[in-house]
């Protein structure tokens, strides 16, 4: 086989500029106008090194830190308010994800070797929890907003069939959005190896291809990020009127939550809005192409930190759950009790503080 036809091979295959729509990894084979071979090595050798190390280290730091709000959420179900119900959601949803992060690691070290239906599954099971952990952060910043601004009490008894009703919705919607992975998804053997990709090379010929890419925009960045910029903007302005010095605090770590969002997702959104524009060919540039893959496998990446970062943003900001949280910690021998005590004495002042203003998970 020449050159000419390899790289034609590559190219029927759909592995020059696709991203990987299963949330995996971009198995990527990419190649240079003028060094087609080179640009092949050099990417995946950076490729098959660097992915297992960087998502074996997202996989293990975000399922320590949602299994550990998951196991308090659960053992304390009967305190458990509203905004501690979307959480709970919330880590199931990133623990979900995270599920998927093995198959990613193996896939870039061996290639895909469990077939054709777990590619489709892994991928759909991987964007329907992206898109509900998305939404969820949305969902949360409401409940906060009508808690805060119109003093509605939503740890109320009665409200809690509401807020598991609401995310039943959101996960049946999050399903169907994911659906398309099954049609779009599938195996192909390509350079000794075999991808999780898509199965048709054309994206504009793909309705099923192009209406992920749109669904991944509007869903899970561009409405979520509304929301809570509209949310929280409301919250601060509230907040900021408030002489207290906790209300303060409420201020900061509002605008830290929704900081973080854009800055883990926008560059992901980026990456693929300027893929989807080189599809239909409305930019024409070979650096573009050669630099994409790696760019969308990055800033996945990135987004995915995300995974690690809500329990921190949103389950250990409360005094209340600090002090579950280092009680857990202790059970399993992680601190002595000398230790324990004085971290213990710091988070009871900070609850006396917090106590003043709507404490625990439900306050910002």
């Amino acid at each position: 086989m020449n050159m000419q036809d390899y790289i034609q091979m590559i190219d029927d295959v759909d592995l020059l500029y696709g991203e990987n729509s299963s949330n995996l990894p971009n198995i990527t084979i990419e190649f240079t106008c003028d060094n087609p071979s080179q640009e092949h090595e050099e990417h995946n050798k950076v490729y098959r090194v660097a992915i297992p190390i960087l998502y074996s280290l997202v996989f293990v730091v975000g399922a320590v830190g949602n299994s550990l709000v998951l196991f308090i959420l659960t053992r304390n179900h009967r305190s458990r308010s509203s905004t501690d119900n979307f959480l709970l959601h919330l880590a199931i949803a990133d623990l979900l994800m995270l599920i998927t992060f093995p198959f990613a690691i193996a896939e870039a070290i061996v290639g895909w070797e469990f077939g054709d239906f777990l590619c489709k599954l892994v991928g759909a099971i991987s964007r329907l929890n992206f898109y509900c952990s998305s939404l969820l952060l949305g969902i949360i910043s409401i409940d906060r907003y009508l808690s805060i601004i119109y003093a509605i009490h939503t740890f109320k008894r009665r409200s809690i069939h509401v807020v598991h009703l609401s995310c039943f919705i959101i996960w049946i919607i999050c399903f169907l959005l994911s659906l398309p992975n099954f049609f779009v998804l599938g195996t192909q053997h390509v350079c000794n190896y075999t991808w999780c990709t898509y199965n048709q090379s054309d994206f504009v010929s793909n309705p099923w291809w192009q209406i992920g890419r749109f669904v991944n925009h509007i869903v899970g960045f561009l409405i979520p990020m509304i929301i809570m910029t509209v949310c929280y903007s409301h919250i601060i302005a509230t907040l900021c009127r408030s002489p207290r010095r906790e209300k303060k605090k409420a201020v900061r770590v509002a605008l830290v939550i929704t900081i973080v969002f854009f800055l883990c997702w926008s560059p992901y959104n980026v990456a693929v809005f300027l893929d989807t524009l080189e599809q239909y060919q409305w930019i024409d540039s070979c650096a573009l192409s050669n630099n994409m893959p790696m760019a969308i496998t990055v800033t996945e990446l990135l987004g995915y930190v995300h995974c690690c970062l809500n329990p921190l943003l949103y389950a250990f900001v409360g005094a209340k759950f600090r002090n579950d949280a280092l009680k857990v910690l202790k059970h399993f021998g992680c601190f002595k009790q000398k230790i324990f005590d004085r971290v213990s004495t710091v988070s009871r002042k900070s609850s006396t503080t917090e106590s003043e203003s709507r404490t625990a998970i439900s306050s910002i």
